[in-house]
């Protein structure tokens, strides 16, 4: 549907032509009509133009990745063409999109049945659940007194991930187990870990056999399988309201949900089931398994989660205390710096579950509060606590263990204990 919206121009032209037309009844003087005639017509021709300007013009909009991360580029192919023989000039080409920093206006000149051509590249810069389109056609007649506006094709939906890194030197303490560690341990029950083949012994069930082997080998084969692990990690993202600082990519919140990612992913990698608890516009909660699908879960919540909470880690985890035990490692990601939440930890830790934590420094982002006083409480309930700064390396400041006892800037590269890979 076109638009034609008139400019404030036009009714400064509306003022004129009314005072003209006053003053050649009063006077009568022909130069006065023949103004008159004149802003008649240039605001008649304006209205004719700006009625004509976005007739006949053909969009055609490709969009190929509809699912990136941030910091990934995004693309549309944007074709415009005027299927009229009168020349087409300034026409403005603007994708609509509520992605954060994705702008693709471009103004286009068209001949007499020609077409442009371009590619339209932005960068994912937050993560969430956006759209892209609709494209917008604007232009204003020669004389400046319509704005025309149309609106063509509709909108299609993009999810932005969050960014995740390679933190293969983070370190967490070992949760506790009922006999061996984390190791896998060979058994003669079935469990999901099958670790080698051998020959088929009597007895084995059908359940057993290795078909692949079996008819590659062309002899019976059965599966070996391991116990499994039997502790579990927890990754908990604090997405409060109070506690975040900074924008678009360089904020808290972007910071954390993908530091939590990472983690995520790196320990789904050694087979460990991971769980994780976001507390932000509401609670997300991904109970603690394994799989391919487990981390994919995990991204779609992480995207879709807003930095508006309410509730504050320290009312959060004492609800649910429940989820974890003393076979649970737990890692927290927060820039709160208030103390109620080391509170909740410390009686955590009275029940054997195992404690990390990874504390963002709120002031390098712009925030006004200086998280770094959580790390005198986290010193002293010893849990091992990671500093992150805007701008910093991540994968390097996952790999230290920062020491409060120095000054708030040093690090100290001794490494709590860690769970077997």
């Amino acid at each position: 549907m076109m638009r034609i919206v008139p400019r404030k121009r036009l009714y400064l032209i509306v003022i004129l032509l009314a005072v003209t037309t006053v003053t050649a009844l009063a006077t009568g003087l022909g130069i006065f009509y023949r103004l008159l005639y004149i802003m008649a017509l240039a605001a008649g021709l304006s209205f004719i133009w700006s009625w004509l300007s976005l007739k006949a013009l053909n969009v055609v909009v490709d969009r190929r990745r509809l699912q990136v991360q941030v910091g990934d580029p995004l693309n549309e192919n944007i074709t415009v063409e005027n299927l009229s023989k009168l020349p087409r000039p300034g026409i403005v080409v603007e994708d609509t999109s509520d992605l954060p920093g994705f702008s693709t206006g471009r103004v286009v000149h068209l001949g007499p049945s020609s077409r442009q051509s371009w590619i339209a590249t932005g960068t994912a810069r937050k993560r969430g659940l956006y759209t892209l389109g609709p494209i917008r056609l604007s232009c204003i007649d020669p004389f400046g007194l319509f704005n025309t506006e149309q609106i063509r094709h509709g909108s299609v939906s993009v999810v932005v991930y969050p960014k995740t890194y390679e933190v293969p030197e983070f370190s967490m303490p070992a949760a506790l187990l009922s006999g061996e560690s984390s190791l896998k341990k060979r058994t003669h029950d079935l469990t999901p870990y099958a670790s080698s083949i051998r020959e088929y012994a009597a007895g084995d069930s059908l359940s057993r056999v290795h078909w692949n082997s079996t008819a590659r080998l062309g002899k019976l084969m059965s599966k070996d399988f391991d116990e499994g692990r039997s502790s579990d990690v927890w990754v908990v993202v604090d997405l409060h309201r109070d506690v975040q600082a900074g924008t678009l990519e360089d904020s808290t919140d972007e910071y954390a949900v993908s530091i939590g990612a990472s983690l995520a992913k790196r320990f789904l990698a050694t087979g460990l089931p991971v769980g994780m608890l976001v507390y932000g516009d509401k609670k997300y909660v991904v109970p603690a398994e394994t799989g391919s699908g487990q981390l994919d879960q995990m991204m779609e919540y992480l995207a879709r989660a807003k930095a508006t909470g309410n509730v504050t880690l320290g009312e959060a985890l004492p609800k649910d205390e429940a989820l974890w035990t003393n076979h649970t490692t737990l890692i927290v990601i927060t820039a709160s710096p208030r103390q109620e939440w080391v509170t909740a930890l410390q009686e955590l830790m009275r029940r054997r579950v195992r404690i990390a934590s990874v504390l963002l420094d709120g002031r390098s982002f712009g925030g006004f509060f200086d998280s770094r006083e959580a790390l005198k409480y986290l010193d002293n309930a010893g849990v091992p606590t990671y500093l992150v700064r805007n701008g910093e390396n991540v994968s390097v400041a996952l790999s230290r263990v920062h020491n409060a006892t120095e000054t708030n800037s040093s690090i100290r590269p001794e490494l709590v204990g860690t769970v077997a890979s």
